[in-house]
């Protein structure tokens, strides 16, 4: 009995927690506020997890309407290829998504491809499902898992996998390539589009990346400032296939 009372006042806190950062962030100077508000929500999301990946899902609708445009001519050209790849054994072109939240790339995948969602949670999984269904795409799965560990997925299996603005939040970029690897069917590929650490930008660009950094870290897991290339061309070569 003790135990459930003690549970149900921490179940308690946590509902009243970001009610408690706002007002303790409206108190404080600028600095001051800045340091609360991340140090809070870094503890916060430490021991209740699940709820940074609520947060983070709800928030990316809005993330995706500033991402989304600056990149559409250059996803639309991307995934224009997602056809080429290879065939699984039934004759069709399996895309996996990992990362998928919302799906905000369907739009851009052609009718003919099977599509195999993945993410952390199951959120969006509904969501997934009726959106394929309006695009005309064949809804073939949902996956829990991180990308450190497709074991749900056979070998050989996947046509094409797809992030975007994901990779940087992965706990073991190197185990996570591998596991996308293996999932591949020999000659299919890995499309990447993420942020990345910045190579020959100015001082000012690199400093920006950091302080972005010291923020998006804490609150989203996102770390921006990894030589991701590198590790790709490690676990895939130079050529990026398979």
């Amino acid at each position: 009995m003790m135990l459930e009372i003690m549970w149900n006042q921490v179940e308690s806190f946590a509902k009243t927690a970001p009610d408690l950062i706002v007002n303790l962030v409206k108190s404080c100077n600028r600095q001051t506020a800045f340091l609360a508000a991340v140090g809070c929500a870094s503890f916060y999301f430490i021991v209740w997890p699940e709820r940074q990946k609520k947060l983070e899902f709800d928030l990316m609708p809005d993330f995706q309407k500033v991402f989304n445009p600056a990149q559409r001519s250059r996803k639309e050209e991307l995934f224009a290829t997602l056809m080429e790849n290879p065939v699984n054994s039934e004759g069709e072109v399996v895309v996996m998504e990992l990362g998928v939240s919302h799906g905000s790339n369907l739009e851009y995948y052609p009718k003919e491809i099977a599509f195999v969602g993945s993410d952390l949670h199951d959120f969006g999984k509904k969501g997934l499902r009726e959106k394929c269904a309006s695009l005309g795409l064949n809804f073939k799965g949902y996956v829990i898992a991180s990308g450190e560990d497709l074991s749900q997925i056979p070998s050989n299996s996947v046509s094409a996998v797809v992030t975007t603005l994901v990779t940087c939040s992965f706990t073991d970029c190197i185990k996570a390539y591998r596991e996308i690897h293996r999932v591949l069917i020999p000659g299919g590929r890995y499309y990447f589009l993420e942020h990345t650490k910045e190579f020959n930008g100015s001082l000012k660009q690199h400093l920006l990346q950091f302080v972005v950094l010291l923020i998006v870290l804490p609150l989203f897991y996102c770390h921006n400032r990894r030589d991701q290339l590198s590790d790709i061309e490690k676990v895939f070569g130079a050529a990026n296939e398979t």
